[in-house]
């Protein structure tokens, strides 16, 4: 699976990330949205996609933290951007990738598709990629519920 990157998790990126999911600072979300937005448009550097997705956060993180943060994240590049955004992925259970060992976040979370996403090629969406693990597993599930392609963009990657 392709996975492509807006910025290092460094400097002010990092910061807006930091800020929008562990202090909810929602205006943050626009910011790094123009960040990943030229990614999604013509000439596409992610390879053609017919919607946008997002690796959605735990239930008990988004009710703690009252958002989903890649949520807002890729509503906004999506509109940014001008393509079609959807709710593909639920999260099954509560793992936690961030703060996590290297072998836990290799396993990655778990997640279950929606099947209108067969037959389309799929950009899914996440903010900080480190291992690739949660955009895999996310892939995994999306192609096993039918899509045809899954292209991972990431706000930002660790290097």
């Amino acid at each position: 699976m392709q996975v492509v990157a807006a910025s290092r998790f460094e400097g002010r990126t990092r910061d807006a990330v930091i800020g929008l999911k562990y202090r909810n600072e929602r205006r943050n979300a626009r910011v790094l949205a123009g960040l990943v937005a030229p990614l999604l448009v013509e000439p596409m550097v992610v390879a053609p996609f017919d919607i946008l997705t997002w690796v959605p956060t735990a239930d008990s993180r988004r009710r703690e933290r009252g958002i989903d943060h890649a949520e807002l994240i890729a509503r906004h590049a999506g509109a940014l951007a001008g393509v079609r955004t959807a709710r593909l992925l639920r999260r099954v259970g509560s793992s936690q990738q961030t703060g996590a060992v290297r072998s836990v976040r290799l396993a990655g979370p778990a997640f279950v598709a929606h099947a209108r996403c067969a037959g389309l090629r799929v950009a899914v969406l996440d903010d900080v990629v480190t291992t690739g693990a949660t955009l895999r597993a996310a892939g995994r599930a999306l192609v096993g519920a039918g899509a045809d392609a899954v292209i991972g963009v990431a706000v930002a990657d660790v290097g």
